[in-house]
């Protein structure tokens, strides 16, 4: 069994900046095996009255994940 997903992490302030980590988590499970990883993706960025995405890959749907992300 595969199980994916998108958690948002703990955010963190710098100067006038709040970030707010994006991980994608993957579970593998097969019979008496199981496998986890976590991947970071990007950075939601909160600055002022702006919200932008720092992405660490490419993104097909940034929005969605800017989205995830609500202070």
């Amino acid at each position: 069994m595969l199980n994916q997903e998108i958690k948002v992490g703990k955010p963190f302030k710098i100067d006038e900046r709040i970030f707010y980590p994006l991980v994608k988590v993957l579970q593998y499970k097969h019979r008496q095996m199981e496998y986890s990883s976590l991947t970071p993706m990007a950075l939601v960025v909160f600055e002022k009255d702006m919200k932008y995405l720092l992405p660490f890959e490419e993104i097909e749907c940034p929005e969605e994940l800017l989205n995830m992300v609500d202070p």
